[in-house]
């Protein structure tokens, strides 16, 4: 069980901001002579957990520091979802090629264009480039197998690895907080 002060944390967050490598997907990568990065491993419960959090009118924005066109693929596939098509959900936001310092200040950036404060802000990351983000956001969180300089900074630890589960466990997080039954909402 949650404590009372995680659990304040938790209904708070109005907007979540994800990760790439290492979250949305394994970190693992298949490499192809001459193509170089062909394919990335990712879960499918994630991508039902991040439905989730849009039908509980959370924000979702994809933050990766390559632009490899592997995030970018993914929200493309759930921004066609038929609640995006019909306004019930608004798209996920992608920023790709910053890190680090510039990573945070891209995050600020869109949280104040959805008037939304860091501190009604949550972010899962899984390594030091994430850092900074996770120290501005009012919840930090993390796959079980962060880097343990990571973990040691969130409030929120999943028991599934990144891009294996972590976001859907969030997801869980974030709506058992608030009372809400993921079988009533909207999955698509």
């Amino acid at each position: 069980m949650p404590s009372e002060a995680l659990l304040e944390r938790l209904r708070k967050v109005r907007a979540v901001i994800l990760d790439g490598d290492g979250v949305l997907f394994t970190g693992r990568v298949f490499v192809e002579p001459g193509r170089g990065e062909v394919m990335k491993e990712r879960s499918l419960i994630d991508g039902q957990g991040i439905s989730l959090l849009r039908a509980a009118g959370i924000r979702v924005a994809f933050f990766s520091g390559e632009a490899t066109g592997f995030v970018e693929a993914v929200a493309e596939k759930l921004n066609r979802l038929p609640s995006v098509a019909s306004g019930a959900w608004p798209p996920i936001a992608v920023v790709t090629g910053r890190e680090g310092k510039d990573k945070a200040s891209a995050a600020g950036e869109w949280l104040k264009g959805e008037g939304i404060e860091w501190s009604d802000s949550a972010a899962m990351g899984d390594d030091l480039s994430d850092a900074e983000l996770l120290e501005r956001v009012g919840l930090a969180a993390c796959p079980v197998n962060a880097h343990p300089i990571i973990r040691g900074q969130c409030h929120f630890v999943a028991t599934h690895g990144g891009g294996d589960g972590a976001i859907r466990d969030f997801a869980d997080a974030l709506l058992g907080a608030r009372g809400l039954d993921p079988r009533a909402l909207a999955r698509r």
